[in-house]
């Protein structure tokens, strides 16, 4: 007798573990029958679905609502995703001092303090896959006569070139650059003011440019550069030296795209 009741009785012990096993499962699939997006405080969770993650976004619709309507929320807030298949991927937190954007890579440069020497000048820039080196080609017409400087100044005409612009610390709100540049261009030896017949030289400059951006939303910077070098004016009347130092500094507005 006292054999079957300890059989009855392991019985139910084991209809008891089964049961919660089934339990268990069962919880566990309705656990992951959605993603989940939880956020860095560990203080919430969403429950979301159709999500879509970008350097700077992760886009989702709620999952309980049946309009479609997408949702964003930044990177940094969340801490992991878990998908309804058992994936969970983890987001990397940027540090805060970055201050980096998945940034563009294609600037054009409207240099504004040109004006001030009567030049009109735009270059464009090309940023690296790294993020810490740009080409620049800068173009820019000058259209001052040649009273509005008085005697012995060359004043450009045009000039181009190419400008190698490191930057340290990457792309971000506010980043530096340094950098090697050549700049060639014609322009008028006004060795007399009181002619209009003013000679058309060559020129050409070996600069080392220095500057800071700073770019208030991703697809605008100002930044302000000083370019410090050497001048080369062969054919120049004005001139008792055909190598000097030379200085230039310039203010600018860019567009990002």
């Amino acid at each position: 007798m006292s054999l079957i009741l300890s059989f009855v009785k392991n019985e139910n012990i084991m209809k008891n573990i089964f049961i919660l096993g089934i339990t268990f499962l069962a919880f566990s699939s309705g656990l992951f029958s959605q993603d989940y997006i939880y956020l860095r405080d560990q203080q919430q969770r969403i429950a979301a679905k159709n999500i879509s993650i970008s350097a700077t976004e992760i886009w989702y619709e709620d999952y309980s609502s049946s309009e479609g309507h997408l949702y964003s929320i930044k990177p940094e807030l969340v801490s992991l995703i878990a998908y309804e298949n058992g994936e969970v991927r983890v987001i990397k937190s940027r540090a805060k001092d970055m201050n980096t954007y998945d940034f563009k890579k294609n600037l054009i440069t409207y240099h504004l303090s040109d004006l001030i020497i009567s030049n009109f000048t735009m270059s464009y820039e090309r940023i690296l896959q790294s993020g810490k080196l740009g080409i620049q080609i800068p173009v820019s017409f000058g259209y001052a006569s040649g009273t509005n400087f008085g005697n012995n100044v060359l004043i450009s005409k045009f000039y181009s070139g190419v400008y190698v612009n490191f930057y340290p610390n990457g792309q971000g709100k506010v980043r530096y650059l340094l950098g090697p540049g050549i700049r060639i261009g014609v322009g008028h030896d006004n060795h007399n003011s009181n002619s209009q017949n003013y000679t058309d030289t060559f020129y050409g400059k070996l600069l080392i440019n220095n500057g800071v951006v700073f770019s208030p939303i991703p697809d605008l910077s100002l930044s302000a550069v000083l370019s410090l070098g050497i001048r080369y004016y062969p054919e120049a009347v004005s001139y008792n030296k055909d190598v000097r130092t030379t200085a230039a500094f310039t203010f600018n507005l860019s567009y990002r795209f």
